[in-house]
């Protein structure tokens, strides 16, 4: 006999909640008064506040310690985080970690597998009783143990920041719907769509051993958070959007607090790395589609797919190491003090001449790879 769903009463009605109120409220006011500018820029900047800290804060700071954090910015981090009302940043990261250990299995807490509506939000409104996992990292910080024991004050102390704003401007009514009512709708289903539709809609490049899909409408809507097969495979780097033209506003953010020293040592995949697994996922999907094709124009085609592949990819692991070796060989000639010496120079000027004919095989194993890519596309057209 199945046993009967129980709900988290508390959970089940903010979220449904908020949810009733700013569907009928934010249209009243609409109707009633329009939308004022302040209104507007006071909902933008609590949802782009409150969001980046759950982006760069709950998820890529606590979670995964793809960077490191002053003082100060971890402070502000943890109090609007908590105004996103998705619980501390310890129980969020205990939870998200969990996610990431056992994806898409039964002891996934919003496996999408037990339904879109579940990994969106029904599994928070379960009375599920979670112990805190593997964050014994994180119960160390006393700024998080602070925030653990206060979240819920401090959340409320932060998200009310636009009713001070609303006194102060005498439109009170305009800033609880808009500031506080609607923007609280907006932080927690543009974080739920990372845990529903990002494992359901877009793309695949990296990895398929998973279902999280990189999604880049999600992007301007997350913070970044939208490319999350690339996160799934390699969840400590600090960016989503790894690509120069992906939109990751976290990622951008971080960088300018770099620049000004706030934060640092930002973790990162090489992109030699990158490029080796968008290849091999490459080399399955023209495997796949050769099944069109008949045994004896598919055969030779396939040995001839696998060696440039294997070319292209030792070809990229060889600039990769390359690139580490000069890392190493700077950081001994800066020991040593003989960086303006001229056996440095001899060195660099060494390092350049090979790293110019390195490119010059790495060229040629790209044209060879394309090569095999074109003959399967011609071997299923003739099949």
């Amino acid at each position: 006999m199945t046993q009967a769903k129980r709900w988290n009463l508390l959970n089940t009605l903010f979220l449904a909640g908020t949810l009733i109120l700013a569907l009928v409220l934010v249209p009243w006011r609409l109707i009633t008064s329009g939308l004022r500018w302040s209104e507007a820029l006071v909902f933008l900047a609590m949802t782009f506040a409150i969001g980046t800290a759950i982006s760069g804060g709950y998820h890529r700071l606590f979670s995964h310690r793809a960077y490191r954090a002053s003082g100060p910015v971890r402070f502000l981090f943890l109090c609007f985080g908590a105004a996103a009302f998705e619980n501390s940043a310890l129980k969020w990261s205990s939870d998200h970690r969990l996610h990431h250990q056992h994806v898409d299995s039964e002891q996934d807490p919003y496996a999408i597998q037990r339904g879109f509506w579940h990994a969106h939000w029904t599994w928070v409104m379960e009375a599920k009783a979670s112990a805190l996992t593997a964050v014994a990292d994180l119960e160390k910080d006393p700024l998080v143990r602070w925030q653990h024991r206060n979240h819920f004050l401090i959340g409320a102390i932060v998200a009310t920041l636009p009713l001070w704003i609303g006194f102060a401007t005498g439109n009170v009514l305009g800033h609880l719907v808009f500031g506080l009512v609607l923007r609280i709708v907006v932080t927690h289903h543009t974080t739920f769509f990372i845990n529903s539709a990002a494992h359901v809609f877009g793309s695949r490049p990296y990895t398929d051993a998973n279902t999280a899909r990189d999604n880049w409408l999600l992007a301007p809507l997350t913070y970044g958070e939208g490319y999350h097969n690339f996160h799934h495979q390699w969840q400590w780097d600090y960016r989503n959007g790894a690509l120069w033209y992906q939109w990751d506003t976290t990622k951008w953010l971080l960088s300018v607090l770099g620049w000004l020293g706030l934060v640092g040592q930002f973790r990162r995949v090489p992109a030699e790395t990158m490029t080796r697994a968008r290849l091999q996922m490459e080399e399955k999907r023209l495997r796949e589609r050769l099944i069109l094709a008949s045994p004896g124009v598919a055969a030779p085609i396939h040995d001839r797919l696998a060696a440039a592949r294997l070319q292209l990819d030792a070809a990229l692991a060889t600039l990769h190491d390359r690139h580490a070796a000069w890392g190493h060989k700077k950081a001994e000639w800066r020991a040593k003090g003989l960086a303006k010496a001229e056996a440095w120079r001899e060195a660099k000027a060494e390092w350049q001449a090979s790293l110019a004919a390195h490119r010059l095989e790495l060229k040629a194993a790209w044209a060879e790879w394309q090569a095999a890519r074109l003959e399967v596309c011609s071997a299923l057209v003739y099949a």
